[in-house]
């Protein structure tokens, strides 16, 4: 049994190149309009697509990728180096040489190994044009796979995410269970202001169990102060509340790290180490009290696996979030937590532990409607009622996910 699993690598390394559904969906780009798709990331603020074909370019995407091409576009325009958005979006980083040179991004800024130069243009929801729309024109693009997608959409807080140039007001999203053929994901948002605009790719879900909590405003100092924090306040195994966790372990300290915030592109979930410590054990009693023990899977330490024929039929503890507000508690599926690698041999825990916050990934928050309403400072969460319709089309294809967050003095 042990040599069976010394060939597994990390949970984290193995889900890190494992290809998961993302969340894709079509905007058009231009004067004469070119369809493109992006991937929704709530993490990141710049919104990006491959431009051009480039034979100098470090590309590792596919050559059949989609390309958005400029000079197809009359109301394409760069944005200059000496403009005050390219000081005050890139400070000291937009590589200008001369004043007459485009504002540059380079490949580290915003955290998906791109860089290029930024840009407006018409962006075209559904049948809304919207002029002046700001994004990358990327050329160097150290992704292997973007899912056939041709760039990403950010969703943050940030300047430049199409949260904070669409003025959008709330946007939900519903990311279909891993290995769930029947189930499609969609995106949708309101935005514009008093004169609200709807978007949808899909169909909203409907029915479930419907939950609150507050979404939580940035703090001074705090590291990722656009992201969508959430107050986390216990975990429960089976219904029971782990009291052991320390009190204060979710909350965003005075140095600005800690606290939770959500992703959609990052497909594990990281808990801070004083409350992994706490909830790994409590799984691994109530498991192997069934006789079934974790075996070793790789040199991480951190890995909690179980030969998948034999954790198949035991009776896996069900994990419960508990949030601030009233019945505020997100009770997750096995497959929110557990995943199934080295070739279905092994299934293991994709919650793992970290120092300095705690993110919300993308597997523990499937089969879920999430919404996020920014002005009135909510996320609900909805689980779909039992024989709800099936979602309309969204594309949806599988995605390898590129990801790094650091939370200490490391960073």
């Amino acid at each position: 049994m042990a040599k069976e699993a010394r060939s597994v690598e990390s949970t984290k390394g193995y889900m890190e190149r494992q290809k998961l559904r993302a969340l894709v969906f079509d905007i058009s780009v231009g004067t004469s309009p070119q369809k493109l798709s992006v991937v929704m990331d709530i993490t990141t603020e710049l919104v990006w697509a491959q431009c051009d074909a480039c034979s100098s370019c470090v590309r590792f995407t596919p050559p059949a990728t989609p390309t958005f091409l400029p000079n197809n576009s009359s109301s394409f325009a760069e944005v200059g180096c000496t403009s005050q958005t390219c000081q005050r979006m890139i400070p000291g980083e937009h590589g200008c040489t001369h004043d007459d040179d485009p504002c540059g991004y380079p490949n580290d800024f915003y955290a998906w190994n791109t860089s290029g130069v930024l840009a407006t243009d018409i962006f075209t929801f559904g049948t809304t044009p919207v002029p002046g729309v700001m994004f990358g024109c990327s050329g160097d693009i150290m992704v292997q796979d973007l899912a056939g997608a041709s760039g990403v959409a950010g969703f943050s807080r940030g300047a430049l995410s199409l949260v904070s140039q669409l003025n959008i007001s709330s946007f939900t999203y519903f990311i279909a269970p891993h290995g769930d053929a029947a189930s499609k994901s969609f995106v949708s948002w309101t935005w514009g202001g008093s004169a609200d605009h709807q978007f949808a790719a899909g169909q909203m879900l409907t029915g479930g169990r419907r939950s609150s909590t507050p979404l939580l405003a940035a703090k001074k100092n705090q590291l990722y102060p656009d992201l969508y924090y959430v107050n986390l306040t216990g975990l429960q195994v089976d219904g029971q509340l782990l009291t052991a966790i320390p009190p204060g372990t979710f909350d965003v300290r005075p140095t600005g790290s800690g606290g939770v915030f959500l992703s959609s592109t990052l497909p594990v979930t990281y808990l801070e180490e004083a409350a992994y410590n706490v909830l790994r054990p409590e799984l691994v009693r109530r498991i192997q009290s069934q006789g079934v023990a974790p075996v070793t899977a790789g040199d991480d330490v951190n890995n909690l696996c179980f030969l998948t024929r034999n954790f198949s039929g035991a009776k896996i503890p069900g994990i419960a979030l508990v949030f601030d507000g009233a019945n505020a508690t997100m009770e997750l599926k096995v497959e929110n937590y557990f995943f199934a690698v080295a070739d279905g041999q092994l299934t293991c825990l994709t919650i793992l532990p970290s120092i300095g916050g705690s993110i919300l990934g993308s597997l523990l928050q499937a089969g879920r409607t999430m919404t996020c309403d920014i002005h009135g400072g909510q996320l609900t969460f909805q689980t779909a009622a039992a024989g709800a319709p099936t979602p309309g089309v969204i594309s949806f294809p599988t995605l390898v996910l590129p990801w790094f967050f650091c939370f200490g003095p490391c960073c």
